[in-house]
C-alpha cells in the first residue's frame, strides 16, 4: 500500500534525501505557500458565510494550494540506486535430507496450502520473490548440501537428489569468496539452519562477516518434531579409570513430556538403564547418570532413548525419526593411576589419615615423602628404588613427572632456590596442581611467604621471620556461595543434603592464618574465628589459576578429626579427599594430549584433529611436524604428520582420512624429534567413530537462533515463512550492490492526485449543498 500511494518502498524513503529538481529552494517553496495562503484567506474573508463554513473552504483551498505548489516545485528522491542487471542475488536453497520435513507453513501469499515439505516451501519463496523479469537484482541460484553449486532454474533445485549432509559454514564460505561478472549484491539463504559440518568456528564468524555482503536467512520448518524424541548429546570423559563410576550428560530433544527410558549397552551387553521424566513445556532437557566403567580396555558403548510412554505405559505417539534415539560413543578405560607426591615435614594424624583415605580409590597413587629426621626421609609409594632417593626431587624433569604435588608441614628453607623454581614452574609451566597444606611448619610458618613458591600461591602469606599463624583451636568449617557450587565439594547429591553434610561435620582439630586473599583468587571453605568477642568468617580453602596449572591453600592440619568423630561406615572424610585429589589429577596437562573435538563424525570424510605436544620440561614442542600413528576400522595403520599451527607453538593440525564406517584410533609416543630416550616416556591415544547416513537424523528442527546470527553477523536479515514478503523491500535497503546517484520524481505520486480530487471534490460538494457557487 505504501508503494502504490509514494511510488517506492518505505525502506527506500528512509534512505533517500528530498530535494527539486526545479532548482527551486524549500524556503521559496514555503514562501509561495505562504503567499497562496494569505490570498485564500483575503478572498474568503469577503465573502457572506459563517465561520464555520469559511473556515472549510479555507482549508480544503490551502490544501489544494499546497498540494499543487508542491508538484509545481517537482519535488523528488535523490537517492543512490542499483542499475537493474549490474548487481546479483545469490539464492541458495538447502537440499539436504532435512528439507523433506513436512513442516512447513506457508503465509497468505504463498502458493502452498497446509503443511508442505520444506523444500516445497523454500521453492515456493524462490519461485514467488526471486525468479522474474521485473526484478532489480540479477538471480542466480545455488543449491546447497555438503557444498554449494550452481543450477541453471527451479526445475533443477526442484529435481535434485536429496543429499545426506549440511555444510552451511563451507557453503557460505565458498560463495561469498566467489567472483563473478556480477557484483554480489547480498545472499538469500533459505534452510532450516541445520549444519552437520564442522566449519562453523570463531574464524568462520569473522570471514563471512567480512566478506561484506549481507546474508538474509529464510528459516523453514518447526522448532520441535511432534511425537520425536532425540538423544542430541552424550558427555562424558574420553579416558577414564578402572572400576570406578563416570557421570554422564544426556542431551535430549523432546516434543512432549512423560517418562522415558536410558540404556547404555556395550557389544550387546547392558550396561545401565534408567528411567527419567522428561518436563513439559520445554524441548531440550538435561539428564545425568553414573556408569560403571569395569575393567581397563577400549569400550564402545551404545547410549539409547526408549520412546516417550505416558502414565499408563503406553506410547504417547510414534516417533517419527527412530534413527536419532541413539548415541555411540567409545570410553577408553585405563588402569594408569595418577601421581601425587605428598611432602611431609613431620609424622602427624593428617598424613595417616590423608593416605588412608584413598588407599581404595582407583586412578590415584600418593608418592610420598616423610622427613623422619634432619637428612632422613620415609618413602612411600616409589616405583623404584632410586625414586626420590635423595629428597625432594633435585630436577625439573624428575617433579614434572608428577600430575599434583602436597606440601604440608615443611619449611620453605629445606628446599633449594631452584627445586622452589621448579615448584613455581610445576605449576605455571607443567600445568601440575599445587596444595599448600597448615601446620606448625607449613604456610608462612615454614617461611613459603618468603619463598620463591609464593609467587604461585593464591595468598599472599606472611612473610614475617616469627610468623606465629598456626592455631589449636578447633573450629567448624562450612563452604562458601562459590563452595556450594563446586562440584567436587559435594558430600551430597542435592543443594539441602549437601549443606546438611557440611554442618554435621565434626570440628577441625585446628586452622592456620591464610593471609590475604589475591586478586583473581576463589574461596572455597571458611571456618569461624572469635577475635576480640568478634566472629567473623575466615578464608580456609583458597585456590587460584595460575599460568597452565591451579594452586590450593587448605589452612589446617586437622580434617582427621572428621573420621575419628563420624561412625566407621560414614564416608564424608574419605570423600572429601577423594573428590579434591581426583580434581587436582584431572586438571594436570599431559605431555602430549588430543583437543576436545568430535565423538562421532557423520557422513564425514575427514577428521579435524588437533594434537598439542610439549617437551620434557614442558615447553611447546618445536618440530615442524608430529608423526602420529592412524588406526582404521579393519585394523590397518598408516604414519600420518600433523603439521605445526603457525599461530600457536605447540599445536599441531591435520586431516585424517575417514574411508569407512567404524572406530578410529589416532597413537602418539615419545620420545619425540630430538628427545633423549631417558627422558620420561609418554603417550596418547584418542578414538572416535565415523558413521554414514545419520548426520541429518540429529538436530533437523528449525535452527532460528542460527540463522539469525548468521544475519546479523553479516549485515542481514532473518524472516520466517510467515514474514517472508518484506524480503524485496529488505534487498532493496539492504546490499552490497554497486549503485549510482539517481533522483526518482514525485510529483506524479498517487498520493498528490487523490490529495487535490478530495480537496476539491469535498469542496464543491459542500458548495452545491449550501447554494453557494
Amino acid at each position: 500500500m505504501f508503494e502504490r500511494l509514494f511510488n517506492y518502498p518505505q525502506g527506500l524513503w528512509q534512505q533517500a534525501t528530498l530535494v527539486f529538481d526545479t532548482g527551486w529552494s524549500a524556503s521559496s517553496l514555503l514562501l509561495a505557500i505562504s503567499l497562496a495562503l494569505v490570498f485564500i484567506v483575503a478572498t474568503l474573508w469577503r465573502r457572506e458565510l459563517t465561520v464555520p463554513r469559511r473556515s472549510a473552504i479555507a482549508l480544503l483551498q490551502a490544501v489544494t494550494a499546497i498540494v499543487a505548489l508542491t508538484m509545481l516545485w517537482q519535488p523528488a528522491l535523490q537517492v543512490s540506486v542499483a542499475a537493474k542487471g549490474e548487481n546479483a542475488v545469490a539464492w541458495v536453497l538447502d537440499t539436504s535430507r532435512s528439507m523433506a520435513v513436512a513442516d512447513a507453513v506457508g503465509n497468505a501469499d504463498s502458493t502452498v496450502r497446509g503443511a508442505v515439505s520444506r523444500r516445497a516451501a523454500g521453492l515456493d519463496v524462490l519461485e514467488r520473490l526471486a525468479v522474474g523479469e521485473d526484478r532489480d537484482f540479477t538471480a542466480r541460484l545455488y543449491a546447497l548440501d555438503a557444498s554449494v553449486s550452481s543450477v541453471d532454474n527451479l526445475d533443477e533445485l526442484r529435481n535434485r537428489p536429496q543429499a545426506p549432509r549440511t555444510s552451511i559454514g563451507g557453503g557460505l564460505e565458498t560463495l561469498l569468496g566467489t567472483l563473478n561478472d556480477s557484483a554480489l549484491a547480498a545472499v538469500v539463504l533459505v534452510s532450516d539452519g541445520a549444519d552437520n559440518s564442522d566449519r562453523i568456528d570463531a574464524g568462520w564468524w569473522q570471514s563471512i562477516a567480512a566478506a561484506g555482503v549481507p546474508v538474509h536467512t529464510v528459516g523453514v520448518g518447526q522448532s520441535s518434531h511432534a511425537g520425536d524424541l532425540e538423544l542430541a548429546s552424550v558427555d562424558l570423559p574420553d579416558t577414564v579409570q578402572s572400576d570406578t563410576q563416570v557421570p554422564v550428560r544426556l542431551t535430549i530433544r523432546h516434543a512432549h513430556g512423560g517418562k522415558a527410558r536410558v540404556r547404555v549397552t556395550s557389544a550387546g551387553k547392558l550396561l545401565a538403564a534408567e528411567d527419567i521424566s522428561l518436563p513439559e513445556g520445554v524441548h531440550l532437557s538435561v539428564h545425568s547418570l553414573v556408569l560403571p566403567t569395569g575393567d581397563s580396555g577400549i569400550r564402545q558403548l551404545e547410549f539409547t532413548v526408549q520412546a516417550q510412554v505416558g502414565e499408563e505405559g503406553d506410547p504417547i505417539v510414534a516417533d517419527p525419526t527412530p534413527a536419532n534415539n541413539r548415541q555411540p560413543r567409545i570410553l577408553q578405560v585405563l588402569d594408569v593411576p595418577r601421581r601425587i607426591l605428598y611432602v611431609e615435614g613431620e609424622p602427624r594424624w593428617e598424613y595417616k589419615f590423608l593416605r588412608r583415605a584413598i588407599d581404595d580409590y582407583p586412578g590415584v597413587e600418593i608418592v610420598s615423602l616423610l622427613r623422619t629426621s634432619p637428612n632422613k626421609f620415609y618413602r612411600q609409594g616409589v616405583q623404584e628404588a632410586s625414586e626420590l632417593a635423595n629428597g625432594f626431587p633435585d630436577t625439573r624433569e624428575q617433579l614434572f613427572k608428577y600430575d599434583a604435588v602436597i606440601i604440608g608441614s615443611f619449611e620453605a628453607a629445606e628446599l633449594s632456590t631452584s627445586q622452589q623454581s621448579a615448584l613455581r614452574d610445576f605449576v605455571s609451566q607443567r600445568g601440575g596442581s599445587l596444595l599448600m597444606l597448615g601446620g606448625r611448619q607449613g604456610l608462612a610458618d615454614g617461611g613459603w611467604g618468603r619463598s620463591v613458591v609464593a609467587a604461585a600461591l593464591p595468598v599472599q602469606l606472611s612473610s614475617r621471620l616469627s610468623a606465629d599463624t598456626f592455631l589449636r583451636k578447633r573450629a567448624q568449617v562450612l563452604p562458601t556461595l562459590a563452595g556450594l557450587r563446586t562440584p567436587w565439594l559435594q558430600l551430597a547429591d542435592d543443594d539441602s543434603a549437601n549443606i546438611a553434610a557440611w554442618q554435621g561435620l565434626p570440628e577441625l582439630a585446628d586452622f592456620q592464618s591464610v593471609g590475604q586473599r589475591k586478586p583473581g583468587s576463589l574461596t572455597l571453605l571458611e571456618v569461624q574465628s572469635a577475635d576480640a568477642g568478634i566472629t567473623r568468617p575466615v578464608p580456609l580453602l583458597v585456590m587460584q589459576r595460575y599460568g597452565r596449572g591451579q594452586s590450593l591453600v587448605l589452612g589446617t592440619s586437622g580434617t582427621w578429626r572428621w573420621q575419628m568423630g563420624l561412625p566407621s561406615e560414614d564416608q564424608r572424610h574419605e570423600l572429601f579427599w577423594r573428590q579434591l585429589l581426583g580434581m587436582m589429577v584431572s586438571q594436570s596437562v599431559p605431555r602430549l594430549a588430543v583437543e576436545p573435538g568430535r565423538s562421532v563424525y557423520r557422513d564425514a570424510d575427514h577428521a579435524l584433529i588437533s594434537m598439542l605436544a610439549y617437551s620434557a620440561d614442558y615447553l611447546p614442542l618445536q618440530a615442524a611436524t608430529l608423526p602420529v600413528s592412524l588406526t582404521s576400522p579393519d585394523g590397518r595403520s598408516q604414519l600420518i604428520s600433523l603439521s605445526a599451527d603457525i599461530e600457536r607453538a605447540g599445536r599441531y593440525v591435520g586431516e585424517l582420512p575417514l574411508d569407512d564406517d567404524g572406530p578410529y584410533s589416532i597413537t602418539a609416543n615419545t620420545p619425540l624429534d630430538g628427545e633423549s630416550p631417558a627422558v620420561p616416556l609418554a603417550s596418547v591415544e584418542h578414538w572416535w567413530l565415523a558413521e554414514s547416513d545419520t548426520a541429518e537424523d540429529y538436530g533437523s528442527v528449525l535452527q532460528a537462533d542460527f540463522l539469525q546470527r548468521i544475519s546479523d553477523s553479516t549485515g542481514g536479515t532473518y524472516l520466517s515463512l510467515a514474514t517472508v514478503d518484506r524480503l524485496s523491500d529488505v534487498l532493496a535497503s539492504e546490499n552490497a550492490a554497486l549503485k549510482r546517484e539517481s533522483r526518482l520524481p514525485l510529483w506524479n505520486m498517487p498520493f498528490f492526485f487523490l490529495c487535490l480530487i478530495f480537496a476539491k471534490g469535498i469542496e464543491w460538494a459542500l458548495r452545491l449543498r449550501w447554494k453557494r457557487l
